[in-house]
C-alpha cells in the first residue's frame, strides 16, 4: 500500500521541459571569431609602412623646392633715408650676402643688424613688399657733438654714442667727454648752459663730467671753468654776472674755479692765481 501511494506521487510532480536556446542566443554561441592569417597582417603592415615613406619623402622634396632661393628671388631692393653720409653702396655692400636667401626666406632681422652697422646709421626697418621686393628704411644719426672716449665717434641727439669715419665728422661740433650711459644728460646741461652763457656770446666749446660727477668746461674764447658736483647753473650764473667787470682776466687758456659761495679763483695762463670775489669767499659743499 505504501509503495504505490509513493508511486502514484512520483507519478504527480510535473515534468520539466528541458529549455530551448532562442534563435537569438544561438546565433550568437554559433559566430566565433575568425583569425586573421599572419601573412596579411604583414602585408597590409607592408604597404601601410611604404606609403608613409612615400608621404615623408614627398614632403622632403616639397619642402627642398620651397626653400630654392630661385624660387622666388629678391629683384629690387627699395631704400629709404640715403644722403651724403650713408651712400647706396654702403647699403648694397650690407645687404649682398643676405641676397642669396631669396624672398620667401631672408632673415630680415639679421639684415637689419647688418645695416645698424652700417655709418651714420641710428636705427632700421626692413619688410617683404609681395612678391619680389625688400623694403628698406633708414634714419640717420644727427650729431650733436663729438665723443672724446674714442677718436671715431660722435653723440647724437638722442643721446646714444655712434662709431662713424674719422674724416667725416664735422670740426664745428662741441667735444663732450663723460659715462657713456650719460650722453643725454649731457646734451640737456649742455644746451642749459649756453642759455646762461648768451648775454657774453659765448658758447661751450668742450664739457666733461669726470667720474666723480664734476663738471667743467672750455668757453669759445679758450677760457675754462671749473664748475663743480653742485649748483652748476646757479655759480655759472652768478660768474655770468661778473664777468663783464674782469676782462682782463678772459684770456685764452685762463682757468676760473667757480665752486665758491660769494666768488671765483682765477688761473691765469701764466700759472699765476688770483682771487676774485663779492666779499668774503668760501668753497661749496661737495658730496663725495
Amino acid at each position: 500500500m505504501v509503495s504505490a501511494i509513493r508511486d502514484f506521487r512520483s507519478l504527480q510532480r510535473p515534468k520539466i521541459e528541458p529549455r530551448m536556446p532562442q534563435p537569438e542566443e544561438a546565433g550568437k554561441a554559433a559566430v566565433l571569431p575568425a583569425k586573421k592569417p599572419m601573412a596579411g597582417r604583414i602585408f597590409r603592415g607592408g604597404i601601410l609602412l611604404f606609403l608613409v615613406m612615400g608621404m615623408s619623402l614627398l614632403a622632403w622634396q616639397a619642402w627642398q623646392f620651397l626653400r630654392n632661393p630661385q624660387l622666388m628671388p629678391i629683384q629690387t631692393l627699395h631704400v629709404e633715408g640715403l644722403s651724403q653720409r650713408i651712400p647706396l653702396y654702403r647699403v648694397n655692400r650690407a645687404v649682398a650676402p643676405f641676397l642669396a636667401e631669396g624672398f620667401l626666406w631672408v632673415n630680415l632681422q639679421q639684415v637689419q643688424k647688418a645695416l645698424l652697422q652700417v655709418p651714420w646709421v641710428a636705427n632700421v626697418e626692413v619688410r617683404r613688399v609681395w612678391p619680389d621686393q625688400l623694403e628698406i628704411t633708414l634714419t640717420a644719426v644727427q650729431p650733436a657733438a663729438r665723443w672724446l672716449g674714442a677718436p671715431n665717434q660722435v653723440l647724437g641727439t638722442d643721446g646714444k654714442v655712434y662709431s662713424v669715419p674719422v674724416q667725416e665728422i664735422p670740426q664745428d661740433l662741441p667735444a663732450f667727454f663723460g659715462p657713456a650711459t650719460d650722453g643725454l644728460h649731457m646734451l640737456k646741461e649742455w644746451k642749459r648752459f649756453n642759455e646762461i652763457l648768451a648775454p657774453l656770446q659765448l658758447q661751450i666749446r668742450a664739457l666733461q663730467e669726470d667720474p666723480r660727477g664734476s663738471w667743467s668746461c672750455i668757453l669759445t674764447d679758450g677760457v675754462r671753468l671749473v664748475l663743480g658736483r653742485q649748483d652748476r647753473k646757479e655759480a655759472l650764473a652768478r660768474w655770468v654776472a661778473v664777468a663783464p667787470k674782469i676782462r682782463s682776466y678772459l684770456l685764452p687758456g685762463a682757468s676760473m674755479d667757480l665752486r665758491y659761495n660769494n666768488g671765483f679763483a682765477v688761473a691765469l695762463p701764466s700759472a699765476t692765481t688770483q682771487s676774485v670775489s663779492e666779499g668774503q669767499t668760501s668753497p661749496r659743499s661737495e658730496k663725495k
